[in-house]
């Protein structure tokens, strides 16, 4: 009696396995997977949702992006339906879902994609005793996701990803989102190094080409891009390197190893970093705005280079010209208290003299250009006494 009690939950459930057994081989003996459902009628409505697990490798040299997903598809074959008062409805693994017909489902924005089979082939198929079909399978896609940069790095980018039937025209097949807003998710534990996901949206529409009509689901992904990898590694330098080169403004114009090797330098560094940066991008034909900045950039500090060969250029000129008045008989005319007629002498002197002053502006200017920080409301005045340079304060500046 008690081998009976033992061996009794044994034969049930043998029972119940040549049951499904046996209503499988009927399905599968009633099915041509040739031939899709309700053929000859109208077209058959394929539902699908998608939840998106990681979202990764968002390249702009590239112009793509990689996910992984689970793809759900419903949809509804007569010819599956059942009768049993055991199973409401039955999972089946790979092996069946080769044994039936199944949308020809692709994404026409892809370049690569894979299935995930580790540590089988992660997809399997549900039938209910309606004959509802669920297929969910577990892939990754790399697609296609052209980008406009000319903001870059302020830039937001659209990444859309489409599903859409290989074969089926819109006489066959018709895909719509299985539960409208919420047909497409996004794991809450997705987060992207140099992006931050905006949101997305998804529409249905019907694509012609010349082989036909077809149905097509698209969903836009937002990636809108961090800019904190930017600001500490082109943009913070970038402007350190511009004010080094104006400490060349402060440094006495006769230090011509100093002010040299400071301009070299900062155009050298300036150069390399923009040709650094430029490597990870792509070769695009227009200009982007991180362009526009590091140009900026250049043209100061080049620009900087250039100001001291003009203060060099125009001090040649100045020793020139006090070798000349060296040689001249010795002169000295107060300027404010002279007849007439010397003072128009004194008028030349003071024409000749500007020439010595406008290398002190050189610098006085490009600091002003440069950096708009110096102030300098005392210029000195030049006057000529016994063909010797003098230094001579305003009047209203007293002199210590």
């Amino acid at each position: 009696m008690f081998d009976a009690a033992c061996l009794k939950p044994q034969i049930v459930q043998h029972k119940l396995e040549s049951n499904v057994s046996r209503l499988l081989d009927q399905l599968i003996a009633s099915h041509d997977r040739r031939i899709r459902p309700n053929y000859g009628g109208p077209p058959i409505e394929v539902n699908v949702t998608a939840h998106i697990t990681t979202i990764s490798a968002i390249s702009e040299v590239s112009m793509d992006y990689t996910l992984d997903l689970y793809l759900r598809q419903f949809w509804q074959d007569t010819r599956l339906a059942f009768r049993s008062d055991d199973e409401s409805s039955l999972t089946i693994g790979i092996d069946m879902v080769k044994s039936i017909w199944t949308p020809d489902t692709f994404f026409p924005n892809e370049k690569k994609s894979f299935f995930h089979e580790a540590t089988s082939h992660n997809s399997f198929l549900r039938i209910d005793n309606k004959g509802n079909v669920l297929r969910s399978i577990r892939l990754t896609v790399t697609a296609n996701c052209p980008m406009n940069l000319h903001t870059f790095p302020l830039d937001v980018q659209v990444c859309a990803l489409e599903i859409e039937s290989y074969g089926y025209s819109t006489k066959d097949i018709i895909y719509h989102w299985h539960q409208g807003v919420s047909s497409v998710t996004i794991d809450e534990n997705v987060h992207l190094a140099h992006f931050t996901i905006g949101g997305h949206s998804h529409v249905e529409r019907v694509i012609s080409l010349s082989t036909g009509n077809y149905s097509r689901l698209s969903t836009y992904f937002t990636f809108k891009r961090n800019i904190g990898f930017y600001l500490i590694q082109i943009y913070f330098p970038s402007s350190l390197i511009v004010v080094i080169s104006w400490v060349s403004f402060w440094l006495n114009r006769e230090a011509t190893q100093a002010r040299v090797a400071i301009g070299v330098t900062t155009v050298l560094t300036m150069t390399t970093l923009m040709t650094s940066t430029n490597a990870s991008l792509p070769k695009v034909s227009y200009v982007k705005s991180l362009d526009i900045f590091l140009g900026v950039c250049f043209f100061i500090v080049f620009a900087s280079l250039l100001e001291y060969a003009a203060i060099g250029y125009l001090m040649k000129r100045s020793r020139g010209y006090i070798r000349r008045m060296k040689q001249q008989p010795s002169c000295y005319y107060e300027l404010e208290e002279q007849s007439p007629p010397v003072r128009s002498r004194a008028v030349t002197v003071r024409k000749k003299r500007r020439k010595r002053d406008t290398i002190l502006q050189v610098d006085f200017s490009a600091s002003e250009i440069f950096s708009h920080v110096l102030q300098m409301d005392h210029i000195p005045k030049v006057s000529f006494c016994s063909c010797s340079v003098k230094i001579r304060e305003p009047k209203n500046v007293p002199i210590k």
